[in-house]
Parts: C-alpha cells; structure tokens; sequence
C-alpha cells in the first residue's frame, strides 16, 4: 500500500498495488511498455524558429505553449523517471522548424540537440521512437510552398526526414512519420456546427464546401506519399529500421465500423455525404432569442455557433476592501462563495484548496451580497464578473489573487446563423477599450480573428452571400427588431450594477450593425445558469441526425490511413507507391462508444474541443481495433503509441482507465495477436494544443503545474507506481 498527493485532487490517494489489482494474465518478457511527448507541447518557444501552431495559438487567442514543460534543457530528468519506472520505449518528436529554418539549410547544432536525446534514451537502456511530423511544420513550408497540400510538400518532407535519419537513424528504433494523419484533415474540414478550424492552416475565409473536398483531397496523396518516400529513404540509410504512423482510432462498434469503413473506400459516395452533412444538410434553427451575450463562455462549442470572442478575462478570488486576508493559501477552512455557471465547477477543484468550505450561488448578484453581509469570507468566478466597472459602491471590494486562468467569452446563436455572427464579430471589432471599460485584470477586447494562416500571410476576404447561415440575418430584417438574451447578473439589468454595461454595450452595437438603429434592440433577460436552454428548438433533433452522420462516417473514421496502405481506398487517394509501405501498424486509442452509448457521440466533439474529463471511456473497443489490423496485417507487429487520459475521463480514475486498458491489451496478446508495445501518453502534463491548462488537459505520469510553478518541479502521480506494477508484471 502507498499514499500518494494528488495534485488536481488536493488529497492523499490509497493505491493498492499487487497481482490481484493490476495484472491478469501477463505479457511476454520482451513487450515495450513505454511513454512519450511531443517537440511542441513540451519545448520552450522559441521566436525565431516558430512552428505553424506557434502562429495559430498567437492569431487565434489560444493559449501560447510558453515555457512548457522546458523538456529542451530537462529531457535528462524525464527520460529518467520513464526509465526508474520500468519502460523500454521513449518516444519524442523532432522539431522540423528547429531543424530546417529555411527551405534546405539543416541547423546542425539542432540536430546534434535531438541526436544527445537520443543517446540519454538508450544509456537508460530504452528504445528510441522518434516522431517525424507531431502536428507541426515550419512556417517556410506553409507561406511559400502551400503546406501539406503543395506539391512539393512529399518530397520536402523526405528531404527532411533523409536528414534526420543521416544524424541520428543509428539510434532510432522505431520510426513515426505522421502522428495521428487522420487528425491532419481538420485543418481543411469546418463542418457547419463549428465557426473555426480545429487546428492549422484552415482555408481563406469564404471557402466552401467545394474548396474543403478540394483541400482534403489533395493532403490525403500528399500524405501518403509523403510517408512511403520518407520510409524509402529511412530504411535506406538503416536497414533495420521499423517506419509506420499512429492514426487515432476512435472506438465504435464493429457493425458500425464496417459501414464505415465500406463508405471510406468509396470515395464519390464519401465527397457526396461530405457535402451534404456540411451544407447541404443544415437546418437554420430558430429559437425564442437570435443571440446570447452575457458573460458566456465558449466551454461548449458543439450545442450552438459562436461568434470571436468578445472579453479575455480570467479566475480570480475577490474579498471584501477590510478583509485581513493576502495569500490565495490563507483560504484553507474559509468560506467561499462560488458561482455555479459555466465552467466553474472545473475551476473550483483547480484553483481552490480542498479545505475552503463552498457556498454555491446561481449568480454573480447573490455572491458579492453574500461577501458584503460577511456570510462568506470570500467569492470565486471571473474576475470581469467579480467586480465590473459598473459596481456600486466597488471600493468595498478587492481581488485577493487573479489570472488564475484564461477565459473567453462569445455571443451565442443557434445553428445556421454564419451571416448574422459575420455582423456580430464586425460589432466586437468595433468595441472601444475606453468604451468597455476596465476591471483588473484589464480585459483584451478582442476584433476578428482570421480563420487561416493565409489570411495571417497575405489578408483574406469576408463570407460570401452564397455560404449558409445568411437566413437568420434575413428573419430578423422582417420582424424588423433584433432579440438579444442578456444574463440578469450583467451590469445594465444587475441590481448592483444599473450603468450599461459591456454587454449591453455590445447589444447596441449589434442592433446597429444589422438593423442601423439600437432602438430596434429588445433584451430578454436570462438567469445565468440556464442562459443557453432558450436557443433550443424544434428543428435542433435534425441537425443532431446529421452531425451524428458527418461525425462518425466521415470524420472520426480514422481507418481510412490503413485501407490506404492495405490497397483498399482509390489510387487517386492512395498511390500505387504507398501500398504496404509500413513496418508495423501503430494506433493511438483514447475513446468510444459502444452501441448502447452511440447516441452520447457529442462528448467526442466536446474531446475534440479539449474537455477531455467529459470524454466517453470504452476500453473494449481498443481491442476491437487491434483484433480489425491483425486481420488486416496478420505479419505485422502491433504497437499502441499512445493511450492516456485526464484525473478523470468518463467517470473513471487515471489509474482505473489504465487498468481497463491494459487488460484488453493483455487479452489482446492471450488471443495470439501480434501486440509489440504500449506507450501511455504522457510521461507529463504539457500543453494541449492551445487549450488552457486545467485538469481536463492534463495527460501526465507526472505533475507540473505549467502556469503557477516557476520551478516547473515534476510531481509523481498516483499513475506512476500503478504504470510500474504493469511493467513489472511476470512473463505470460
């Protein structure tokens, strides 16, 4: 028995670990267990060498990747704890825009960095993987060569890839061209239920459906070639080099994946579904308001569209001006008042220490009334709501800690609105900061965002009239007055705060811009925990048919790679010259559905938009999907390259998720499938793709507290010693 702290929990966890906890059966004396992580998420930026998702995070809002986890000078002391916990594998990615700063001139110094990597991996006596392609590319590539989808991208990328197997191949054992090449499709696709691209470079604004087949169509070769002639010439320059990518598999019944699956290798059929689902198919649905604004923040992003975010703010705590409160820690026992909206309760658990003893209120108004009459020495929530400028009298309050986070907030229409949120993002652009107002920490009005890199590089045009969503805009014109939900807590319908406040504000602007007169505004009041239930409507069970469609048949179907290589999918897709090009068949696994659950699929969008704890857990369907490519690849060994999750996923605990895993994998390998390895992601927390950093995007062994630890001090979990009890299981 062992107590171990749990960082995210703020409490001592009990793990039992033996035989009867663990292990099952036992895996053969030459499995891999091991970890990873990747060059973006856990090196430090670096200016002058930015990758594609350093401008993205930047012209898109999100969260800069900082510091990270500074694996640059610290790879020593991680390699390591893999190493003390018993792994045999160590994967890590190379930074193509570290490597190749300008088309064709290789930094040797850089490659000299990686190859030192490498060396610290193998004297622990681990295995080195090495990712090629984690998501990123040099800026080069993109602004002058048309990225993934130009034509020279294939032989770019095996230039590349040449030069990195010169410097270090005699040290890689296992090589990963592409990470997760199925996830690379959504910086081409933006179905109709989101406003923007999940990841880069996205398409010029005005895109249409047409132009995303295009752009998909064109990456889906580029990639595979990409890939055979990069693994031509890896495996010229080491022989016995072992070249494959690890596409992430989503787990859904077999039924379902065989009509998937039959549908992907057609590929007319898949462009006529695609269009539909993404155009054709959307219902413009009318609920009792056309927008919300009040303080929303985009925490859901797969219910509604949402326009540019309107206010940055952030977590703070905020106690009365004679408090004798000074530090966040003093909070330990005391009362605190917390504001039960949005994604708070998220918030609470990370930023609150588990002692305080919380009172929850339905608003804004109640809390700081609360805090006033003393009945709680404290209240919680963002800190623009805490104290807005309009407060009166505000000098009895002040901020105890802020920029406990970052949070934005959007204005809310239902599905099928793209025209009137052109309108709306046009009015945030136009908020003045003198006109906003100010409240600590100052608030970062926010103008359009672009919806591509193209758009960073060389300007883009606005939406044209033929895209959908230009109905709700036409149906307001008619009624000749635009209805705007308000939440009641928000200066200008506030009790506490009677002065128009930013949101009220942004209702004038809004009026202007589509109707040229705020006096055809009406503002309909709306209690803040149920502010988004007004936007429902009768049409909102058909567009739900068509995302579940869109979801599961096109989108989530990531077994599109290994029909490809397996000579399944149309040469147009996978050329001649991609067939059978692998040495083992890779696969990240993180969620699924089982049939029964088929109709929760909104909790993979919800992944998909960084709220992993929500995520739906199916371990079985991991070994569905190794079962489905041993068939496929009877002569080729299997490795799980990632599987990992949250605290939490799904209601189940890290060290359960693990357990349930590890046991298909386990029964996997008793069936006589040919299962090589398991790496858990990831040896520690580190930056999730511009999401911001909480316990939802927290995957890591270990803990560091990116945002609030200077020292960046790695932190066992509970799941290091249940990962060192898998690892020390006996031989099967």
């Amino acid at each position: 028995m062992r107590r171990v702290f749990a960082p995210w929990t703020r409490h001592e966890v009990v793990i039992r670990v033996g035989a009867a906890d663990a292990r099952g059966v036992g895996f053969p004396s030459d499995f891999l267990f091991g970890t990873a992580n990747a060059d973006h998420q856990v090196e430090a930026h670096d200016p002058s060498r930015e990758d594609v998702w350093d401008l993205w995070e930047r012209s898109q809002r999100l969260t800069p990747r900082g510091r990270a986890t500074d694996f640059r000078k610290r790879y020593a002391e991680d390699i390591a704890a893999a190493a003390a916990m018993g792994c045999r594998v160590f994967r890590f990615s190379i930074a193509w825009a570290r490597v190749e700063p300008e088309c064709g001139r290789f930094d040797e110094d850089e490659l000299a960095h990686y190859r030192a990597v490498a060396e610290c991996v193998r004297s622990h006596g681990m295995q080195v993987m090495i990712t090629l392609h984690h998501f990123v590319w040099p800026l080069w590539l993109e602004r002058d060569h048309g990225g993934m989808i130009g034509r020279e991208f294939p032989d770019l990328f095996a230039r590349y890839a040449d030069r990195v197997a010169e410097a270090l191949g005699d040290l890689a054992d296992w090589w990963i061209t592409f990470n997760e090449p199925s996830q690379l499709t959504f910086g081409y696709i933006k179905p109709w239920w989101q406003n923007h691209y999940y990841m880069p470079p996205g398409l010029p604004r005005g895109s249409d459906v047409e132009a995303e087949a295009e752009a998909v169509g064109r990456l889906i070769p580029n990639l595979f070639r990409a890939h055979a002639r990069a693994r031509n010439l890896i495996r010229t320059r080491c022989r016995a080099a072992k070249v494959g990518v690890n596409p992430l598999v989503t787990g859904f019944p077999p039924w379902l994946q065989k009509i998937m699956d039959w549908g992907a290798c057609h590929r007319g059929l898949q462009e006529a579904l695609f269009k539909f689902t993404t155009q054709g198919a959307l219902v413009s649905e009318k609920g009792n308001v056309d927008l919300v604004i009040g303080g929303v923040s985009d925490s859901d992003e797969t219910r509604h569209e949402f326009s540019n975010p309107y206010l940055s703010t952030g977590k703070a705590v905020l106690v009365r001006e004679d408090s004798p409160l000074t530090r966040a820690d003093e909070l330990e026992g005391k009362r605190v008042g917390v504001v039960n909206v949005g994604n708070q309760p998220e918030g609470w658990r990370r930023d609150l220490p588990g002692s305080v003893r919380r009172r929850v209120f339905v608003n804004y108004d109640e809390a700081r009334r609360s805090l006033a009459t003393g009945e709680v020495d404290a209240i919680y929530g963002d800190a623009f709501f805490l104290q807005p400028p309009e407060l009166e009298p505000c000098e009895r309050f002040r901020f105890l800690v802020t920029g406990l986070s970052e949070e934005n907030y959007v204005v809310v229409a239902p599905h099928g609105h793209t025209r009137l949120l052109e309108r709306v993002d046009r009015a945030i652009a136009g908020l003045l900061p003198e006109e906003a107002g100010e409240s600590p920490p100052p608030a970062d009005r926010s103008g359009t965002m672009p919806s591509s890199l193209h758009e960073v590089f060389r300007g883009g045009d606005s939406l044209p009239e033929r895209l959908s969503g230009g109905r709700g805009v036409r149906r307001v014109r008619r009624r000749g007055r635009i209805r705007i939900g308000i939440r009641t807590d928000a200066a200008g319908l506030s009790e506490s705060c009677p002065g128009d406040g930013l949101e009220m504000r942004l209702a004038k602007r809004i009026a202007r811009e589509v109707l040229g007169d705020e006096d055809r505004l009406e503002v309909v009041p709306l209690e803040p925990m149920r502010r988004l239930d007004i936007l429902e409507s009768k049409m909102t069970w058909l567009n739900w048919a068509w995302r579940f469609w869109g979801t599961t048949t096109m989108i989530a179907n990531a077994n599109w790679w290994y029909l490809g290589i397996a000579g399944r999918l149309p040469e147009e897709l996978c050329p001649e010259e991609a067939v059978g090009a692998q040495d083992f068949v890779g696969l990240d696994y993180y969620w699924g559905l089982p049939t029964h659950a088929l109709h929760r699929f909104r909790l993979l969008e919800d992944a998909a938009h960084g709220r992993f704890l929500r995520a739906p857990v199916w371990p079985r369907g991991l070994r569905h999907a190794l079962r489905r490519f041993g068939r496929w690849f009877p002569d080729q060994d299997l490795f799980i390259v990632e599987n990992g999750c949250p605290p939490e996923a799904g209601g189940m605990k890290r060290a359960e998720y693990m357990d349930a895993h590890l046991r298909e994998v386990e029964a996997a390998v008793g069936e006589g499938l040919r299962v090589r390895g398991y790496n858990w992601w990831s040896i520690t927390s580190n930056r999730e793709w511009g999401h911001p950093f909480d316990p939802n995007t927290d995957f890591g062994l270990y803990f560091v507290d990116l945002d609030k630890d200077p020292a960046l001090n790695r932190v066992e979990t509970p799941a290091v010693e249940r990962f060192r009890a898998w690892i020390a299981t006996p031989e099967a």
